[in-house]
């Protein structure tokens, strides 16, 4: 069962045609990583999927609905209202944590919940609680962003991610501003959401994580999706010159 579908997505900025008519599908479990050299494309189609940005033309539907319909090569998008509500069935990890300042971790995880689907503030708590501890981090509730590691900050980003229960769990990069050091810990969240059949599309630059946790790669290039398959044979043996390229550099830098 298909629970996303892209279909010949465009995005211009200024004239620059970010996205070239890329189409992929996300099946319930599955794992996406999309990979590729900076400036391809990648976080601006995950952006647009969350309607961070918003298509020139193409699609965009989630399980039944679809947030952007093309009409006649333009994209049209839900009402607001409606559009807020499909978009509950999305959760976005950011490659910054983006969490809330003032904000200690459990109202972080909180928040939306209370606001945005009425949860009581004891069952939002509680479900905060069980998230925290899911990510390691039971004894951190209480702690301000700016009292976290890079990595703590970003396993309750995933937390905050996960509290409004989301079909897909998109991220940008999760790792990107983290140090080697911090990296695992975020990547073992990760990992176990995988082994939990979680639905996730992870933009991300690290090719191990990639082999290891995804069941299907997408290589973008130039705006484009150039080639999608399994880990082991698009990150192992590709037969595309300019994806051999792509990680050949990876393994000499």
């Amino acid at each position: 069962m298909n629970v996303l579908e892209v279909k010949n997505a465009c995005k211009s900025f200024s004239g620059f045609q970010a996205l070239k008519d890329v189409s992929l599908t996300l099946e319930k479990g599955e794992v996406l990583a999309i990979i590729g050299p900076s400036g391809s494309g990648k976080s601006t189609l995950l952006r647009c999927i969350n309607c961070l940005e918003r298509l020139d033309s193409g699609s965009i539907k989630i399980l039944d609905a679809y947030l952007a319909e093309d009409r006649n090569g333009e994209s049209h998008y839900l009402k607001e209202d409606d559009l807020r509500q499909a978009r509950l069935n999305l959760g976005m990890v950011f490659q910054n944590f983006n969490l809330f300042p003032h904000l200690s971790a459990l109202e972080n995880l909180t928040l939306a919940p209370i606001h945005t689907q009425g949860v009581p503030k004891d069952q939002a708590e509680e479900k905060a609680r069980q998230l925290l501890k899911k990510v390691g981090l039971s004894d951190k509730e209480k702690s301000y962003p700016c009292e976290l590691s890079g990595g703590q900050a970003q396993r309750v980003a995933i937390a905050r991610a996960l509290a409004l229960s989301p079909k897909i769990l998109c991220f940008d990069e999760p790792t990107s501003a983290l140090d080697p050091e911090l990296t695992g810990e975020v990547l073992s969240v990760i990992k176990e959401l995988a082994v939990e059949h979680m639905t996730m599309l992870i933009v991300t630059h690290e090719m191990g994580f990639a082999k290891e946790v995804a069941s299907q790669v997408s290589f973008m290039d130039e705006g484009r999706i150039l080639a999608s398959g399994p880990p082991s044979e698009l990150l192992i043996n590709p037969r595309e010159e300019r994806i051999r390229a792509f990680l050949n550099k990876l393994i000499t830098v």
